[in-house]
């Protein structure tokens, strides 16, 4: 009997997942993320639901469209990104460059948060309590 990883696909792009050449096709599957994958702008990411176009499976092939540029919908974008990122993170501990995106990205959103803060006031709770209450 042949070894089902021998025969698993090695050369597989961030579109296509590692499965056994015959695998059946009741078999369920988890998309794996290789290393390192595309990713979508932070605001594409928001309505597609995910940073990553290969794990972008959109139901009947609906797309959302993106929210309208607002103040408030980049910092939700951003923050989007950054939980993804995190969730990534979880399974590729050792992916630097995803790393430093994180990074990039957290500095961005508190930059923008403080801003919108200080423009437009609190967006949460939290925030009451350096309202001067």
């Amino acid at each position: 009997m042949d070894n089902i990883l021998s025969q698993t696909k090695t050369d597989c792009s961030y579109k296509e997942g590692p499965l056994p050449q015959c695998a059946p096709l009741a078999v369920g599957f988890v998309p794996v993320q290789q290393n390192s994958d595309p990713q979508y702008k932070s605001e594409d990411a928001l309505a597609r639901g995910t940073l990553f176009p290969g794990l972008d499976l959109p139901w009947k092939n609906i797309v959302n469209k993106n929210a309208p540029d607002t103040p408030e919908t980049e910092l939700m974008a951003l923050h989007f990104v950054i939980t993804e990122l995190g969730m990534y993170l979880d399974t590729h501990k050792n992916d630097k460059e995803a790393l430093d995106v994180l990074v990039k990205y957290i500095k961005l959103y508190n930059e923008g948060y403080e801003r919108y803060v200080k423009l437009y006031g609190s967006l949460e709770l939290t925030d009451v309590t350096n309202a001067g209450f």
